[in-house]
């Protein structure tokens, strides 16, 4: 579902909405590639700013909500919600899960006058967010690989069909987790905008190129996206597989 609610978005009048929020698609080919060259998207001060608060307000929606967030995670997809299976409507979601509340604590702390920018979200960005925040309060270090471990991870699916758009991009985080699985890590603990979150980012560009396997002599992906199909691999490789990884915080 790709349903828009409102959402606080945290930033000075005058920047580019679109550009924070970014959702970008990526759709890699079934056959693996070489040779294509991954570029960083460059971004703005503001647009790394903006990134470290939706951060913030996803940090307080999940430690506000923990049950709710995982019972959602478990029931949903990089881009939508299951919500026949969850204890939630569209319509009231965002007010179940209290975002308004933790856009008005983060607000209160902020300069008024510079964060005053109001736009839409889809489920699918606010779910990926809330995946980092659960991955991270599970995993002081990233899964390890084992010689039995698998790149695709069972169980995501349960056997059921989804849309090709779905399983391609969790082919993609899949590929990406089970190949630079400490990078992912290392990108998630970041923060967003700082130094290193750069590095992380020019670290898992060229296996996320590989993985992508687009046709394109050159990938462009934005940092956001990147870190959502992180997110999304990291999570569902630990909460599906969580027999054989390691380094659980729990």
């Amino acid at each position: 579902m790709r349903a828009l609610l409102p959402f606080v978005l945290l930033l000075g009048a005058g920047f580019p909405a679109e550009a924070a929020w970014a959702q970008d698609d990526v759709h890699p080919n079934t056959e693996l590639q070489t040779g294509t060259r991954f570029a960083r998207e460059p971004e703005t001060a503001g647009a790394a700013e903006a990134r470290w608060m939706q951060k913030r307000v996803a940090m307080c929606v999940f430690n506000r909500n923990r049950d709710e967030v995982r019972a959602i995670l478990a029931n949903s997809n990089f881009y939508s919600i299951d919500f026949d299976a969850v204890d939630h409507e569209p319509d009231t979601i965002f007010d179940d899960l209290e975002v308004s509340f933790c856009m008005g604590r983060l607000m209160r702390g902020a300069d008024n006058e510079t964060y005053r920018l109001y736009m839409n979200v889809p489920f699918s960005t606010l779910r990926n967010l809330l995946a980092e925040e659960a991955y991270l309060q599970d995993f002081d270090n990233a899964p390890a690989i084992g010689a039995d471990s698998t790149q695709d991870v069972a169980g995501r699916f349960a056997g059921e069909r989804v849309h090709p758009q779905v399983s391609t991009m969790a082919a993609l985080a899949d590929c990406l987790t089970f190949s630079g699985g400490a990078q992912a890590h290392e990108l998630l603990v970041s923060r967003p905008g700082s130094d290193s979150e750069l590095a992380a980012v020019d670290a898992l560009g060229p296996i996320l190129a590989a993985c992508a396997s687009s046709g394109e002599a050159e990938l462009t992906v934005a940092t956001s996206l990147l870190r959502q199909i992180a997110a999304d691999g990291m999570w569902s490789r630990s909460h599906y597989a969580l027999a054989s990884v390691t380094g659980s915080g729990q």
